[in-house]
């Protein structure tokens, strides 16, 4: 009679052989994948690597990889026949790739091995009890990584008030944590590279019209524009970099900008605007009567601007400047001069000063100032009127609500506590950024990174602004 029995131990022989298989095969794999997703995106260090290949193609011309393996005793190693000989020399002169392989490959292990646990200590745990899985690892380029893992119906919230425990479980610094509801998926932007400390502001006359430079990422430098953005809220408390970005801010736009005009209101003695005073095209204000009087001027401005856009049947700016000058059309009441519509920047530092009343200002007069603020940062934008505002406290009292929402593009440097951390940010990430000079968050509609802003000394700022205001006539 035939025998059905089956020793179980063949079962877990085969079991372990197979596991075994798989384990050489993903490890043999792996760096091989990283090597081929590395070279698609551009995140492979290639000097060092090239520099390798150039060294074993000079050991291999020259006879001395022989001499070397002899000098070991391993000549015996050497290849000998061509096929092997050829394989030698091409994985000699590539070993830089498979190191670098080898190296992301032992990083995704890591990660893979620690995740479970990780998520355990940071508590992400769904009410069933299920936990996140991992998805893919895949550089986004030479210093950021994209970490892909299951939400376990848990929502983007809970990853990102997760988010410390996170960094510091995995060794990591975290840029931007985004979720795909539809595929259920969570998306980790990480990096185990800190971000620079310290970003100089080169070359700003070739950023380009409207441009600016908002500051470095782990991954990237990041621009925006007063065609995308065309209003700037700038928050922080003393010390921590505001007046620092708002001096390169407004030299990058004067620089690159020859038809722009600027109205700087500087409310404590006009001290932090100082350097622009005296230069063709910039004005700068100190006193509240003096800023009323523009605000004035700039309501007036936005009404007649309105006017000529709709006479002649242009949606904004730069529709109305692509008409020819001959065929542009003039509203009776208005004249030659108002024709030339060109970009205004109106920037305040420290609105506290300016939006509430005070021994300098009445009630009633800071109440029409900011109606007029309200509607320019409502409408400005189609007309060429953008503001700038700058603050070291942004709650309501300091800057309206109206004014702060139509305010898209927020710089956030350090803020105290979480309160004012909040009412700039929505969250609490400007109250945990480090210490460091410059360092800030940058809030654009949904992105949101952290950023190390670029430094304009003073005297390279002088230098840039007496070159502009030699070469321009009766400047």
């Amino acid at each position: 009679m035939k025998s059905n029995y089956v020793n179980p131990n063949s079962h877990a022989w085969a079991d372990r052989l197979w596991f075994l298989i798989k384990k050489i095969a993903f490890g043999l794999s792996q760096p091989v994948i990283e090597v081929v997703y590395g070279i698609w995106k551009d995140t492979i260090f290639y000097w060092p690597i090239l520099t390798w290949g150039v060294i074993f193609d000079i050991l291999v011309l020259s006879g001395l990889d022989q001499m070397i393996f002899n000098w070991l005793r391993l000549y015996w190693l050497y290849p000998k026949n061509p096929i092997t000989y050829t394989f030698y020399a091409f994985f000699g002169a590539t070993m830089g790739f498979w190191i670098w392989g080898a190296i992301q490959a032992r990083r995704k292990v890591n990660m893979i091995e620690r995740l479970t646990q990780v998520f355990v200590e940071s508590g992400l745990k769904s009410p069933m009890g299920k936990l996140p899985s991992f998805i893919e690892d895949r550089p986004v380029d030479e210093l950021v990584r994209k970490l892909k893992i299951t939400n376990a119906f848990m929502p983007k919230a809970k990853f990102e008030e997760a988010k410390e425990r996170l960094e510091s479980s995995l060794q990591v610094y975290i840029d931007e944590i985004t979720e795909s509801r539809s595929s259920g998926t969570i998306d980790i932007l990480y990096s185990h590279y800190e971000i620079a400390r310290m970003v100089e502001a080169e070359n700003i006359s070739l950023i380009g019209p409207h441009k600016f430079f908002i500051g470095q990422t782990r991954a990237k430098p990041i621009y925006s524009s007063l065609i995308e953005t065309p209003h700037l809220l700038i928050g922080g408390q003393t010390g921590g970099g505001k007046s620092t970005f708002l001096r390169q801010l407004v030299t990058t736009f004067y620089t690159n900008n020859p038809s722009y005009k600027f109205s700087l209101i500087d409310m404590k003695g006009g001290l932090e605007f100082q350097i622009f005073e005296g230069i063709p095209r910039a004005t700068v204000y100190s006193t509240f009567d003096d800023a009323k009087k523009l605000f004035e001027e700039l309501d007036n401005m936005l009404t007649e601007r309105m006017k000529i856009l709709k006479f002649n049947t242009s949606k904004d700016i730069e529709a109305f400047n692509m008409i020819p000058l001959t065929e542009r059309k003039r509203p009776d009441d208005v004249s030659d001069e108002s024709m030339d519509i060109q970009r205004h920047v109106t920037v305040i530092d420290e609105a506290a000063e300016l939006f509430l009343a005070s021994a300098k200002s009445n009630i009633s007069d800071v109440q029409a100032l900011s109606r007029r603020a309200i509607r320019i940062a409502a409408q400005g934008r189609a007309v060429g009127l953008h503001l700038i505002v700058a603050t070291q406290k942004p709650d309501s009292k300091a800057i309206n609500s109206q004014i702060k929402a139509n305010l898209t593009g927020i710089i956030s440097f350090p803020m105290a506590t979480l309160g004012a951390s909040f009412s700039i940010l929505g969250n609490g990430r400007a109250k945990e950024l480090p210490a460091i000079p410059g360092r800030a968050i940058w809030k654009n509609g949904l992105e949101q990174f952290e950023v190390q802003t670029p430094f304009l000394n003073p005297h390279d700022t002088k230098c840039l602004l007496d070159k502009i205001k030699k070469d321009t006539p009766n400047g």
